[in-house]
C-alpha cells in the first residue's frame, strides 16, 4: 500500500469519529424507548386572564438542563371566578429561546396531550374544562379553562403533565382514551413534563 492510500484512509477514518462526536447532542434526553424525542424544556408558563375580565397572571416554573424542576410559582385564584389559561413552554438553554409550544402545534399536535390535574386541598375546587384539539379532534390542552369554585380558602397543587406518543402508539386506543394515570411506558407515551403548581385560593 503506498503513503498516500494509507493517508487517505486514515483521513477518512478521522472525518468519521468526528461525525460520530458532533452527531451527539448533550442537552437532548436520550431516546432509547422509541416513545419519540423527547423535547428539552426548561421553562413551562401559564397565562391566566379572568373571565368576564380582570387582571391577567402569568407563573413560570423552571427546569435544569437534566428537566429537573427548580423552581413552580404559586397560582393564586380567586374563588367563583373561572380562567382563559394559555400554556407556553420554551428551551431557555438557546439563544434566542426556542419555542416548544410552536414545535408542538405546528409540528407534532398528534403526538402530544397535556393533562391538568387538581390536587390536595384544591381537588374539589378547581375544574378543567374545554381543551383546544389537535387536528385529528383528539384533545391537545394548549388551551383551557380553568374553574374556580365559589367557597372559602384553600391550598393545594395543579399538576401538569405532557405526554410524548410514539407515531400510531396505542394506549389503550389512541390518545383520547389515555387517562394519563400509568407512568412512562418504553416504546408507547413517555413524559416530557410532569410537576405540580403550588395552588392558593382565596374566598
Amino acid at each position: 500500500m503506498n503513503t498516500f492510500s494509507t493517508f487517505t484512509r486514515f483521513g477518512a477514518l478521522l472525518l468519521a469519529f468526528a461525525f460520530l462526536f458532533t452527531a451527539c447532542d448533550s442537552n437532548e434526553p436520550d431516546d432509547d424507548d422509541g416513545a419519540g424525542e423527547e423535547e428539552v424544556i426548561t421553562l413551562v408558563r401559564l397565562a391566566l386572564t379572568p373571565q368576564g375580565g380582570g387582571a391577567a397572571m402569568m407563573v413560570d416554573a423552571t427546569f435544569d438542563e437534566a428537566g429537573v424542576l427548580q423552581n413552580a410559582e404559586t397560582l393564586n385564584l380567586t374563588a367563583g371566578t373561572t380562567y382563559d389559561v394559555t400554556i407556553d413552554l420554551q428551551n431557555t438553554l438557546e439563544t434566542p429561546p426556542e419555542s416548544i409550544t410552536e414545535e408542538i402545534r405546528d409540528e407534532e399536535p398528534d403526538a402530544h396531550r397535556f393533562f391538568y390535574t387538581p390536587e390536595g386541598g384544591v381537588a374539589g375546587r378547581l375544574t378543567v374544562s374545554g381543551l383546544d384539539a389537535d387536528p385529528n379532534g383528539d384533545p391537545l390542552g394548549l388551551s383551557f379553562d380553568l374553574a374556580a369554585s365559589a367557597g372559602g380558602a384553600a391550598t393545594g397543587q395543579f399538576r401538569v403533565k405532557l405526554r410524548h406518543y410514539e407515531e400510531d402508539a396505542d394506549l389503550p386506543a389512541d390518545k383520547r382514551n389515555d387517562t394519563a394515570t400509568a407512568d412512562e411506558v418504553p416504546g408507547v407515551v413517555e413524559n416530557d413534563v410532569d410537576f405540580t403548581f403550588p395552588v392558593a385560593i382565596t374566598g
